[in-house]
């Protein structure tokens, strides 16, 4: 695969677009977040969906997520500036919808995605992210969030603030009635402490309450034997497998 980057000149945002050796007739898009844009694209495990897709023919991008890689700032770097900036108003998860959105128009200009579909597909704070621009945006048709954070109240870098109303307002169930009639993959180890798999099973069951209102279902959730916040290889690869079917 070829990976170039580009900029989305209204955001500032620098995308990185894998493209296939060897394109499909009209490759689909999948966007795929980790960290940053070089772990999802080339760093094992996170980029087993990249390499799934563009061995199918297929295209995957990502971008840094906010106060991650090349978008560290003042609030700091990782969750913990994720954290500081939600508490001093500046919304990481409303940031990263808007660059999400803004990476999805400047594709579709590139007439990436278009017939085919756009995807998403995310690890851990990724998968969180992932999930909150699928619900936000109904272009994405199908979603795979792999052991991923679902209440940031879990997590240590939140602790001192887990009470605060701005981030009960950012556990991801409230967003599952967003996602109804749409595909949703959700894998987690059944020992995962670090993002809380009890927290990832409940937002599961808000998804399929919600599902069951619409008279549908069309999620998948797979809890596996896996201690601590890792998954085998093919546990990274199960949810790339799931959106690559749904073309």
């Amino acid at each position: 695969m070829t990976i170039t980057e580009f900029v989305v000149e209204t955001e500032g945002l620098t995308c990185a677009l894998a493209a296939p050796p060897a394109p499909a007739p009209d490759p689909a898009l999948l966007l795929t977040f980790s960290g940053t844009r070089q772990m999802a694209l080339g760093r094992h495990p996170y980029d087993l969906a990249t390499k799934a897709f563009t061995d199918a023919g297929h295209c995957a991008l990502s971008f840094d997520l906010p106060h991650h890689g090349d978008r560290v700032g003042p609030c700091g770097e990782g969750i913990a500036g994720m954290c500081a900036a939600l508490i001093a108003g500046e919304d990481p998860f409303a940031r990263f919808v808007a660059d999400g959105k803004a990476a999805i128009d400047a594709c579709l200009k590139k007439g990436i995605g278009v017939n085919s579909g756009i995807f998403a597909y995310g690890i851990s704070r990724g998968g969180y992210c992932a999930l909150r621009l699928a619900a936000a945006d109904p272009r994405i048709r199908g979603v795979a969030g792999i052991a991923p954070v679902t209440d940031w109240r879990v997590l240590k870098e939140f602790a001192h603030v887990r009470d605060r109303p701005e981030v009960e307002a950012a556990v991801l169930d409230h967003f599952a009635p967003a996602l109804v009639r749409r595909p949703v993959f959700l894998i987690i180890g059944n020992r995962d402490s670090r993002v809380g798999t009890h927290r990832c099973l409940r937002f599961a069951q808000r998804l399929f309450e919600s599902e069951a209102n619409g008279g549908e279902s069309f999620s998948e959730v797979r809890v596996v034997d896996a201690p601590g916040h890792g998954l085998p290889d093919e546990g990274y690869v199960a949810g790339a497998q799931f959106l690559l079917r749904l073309k």
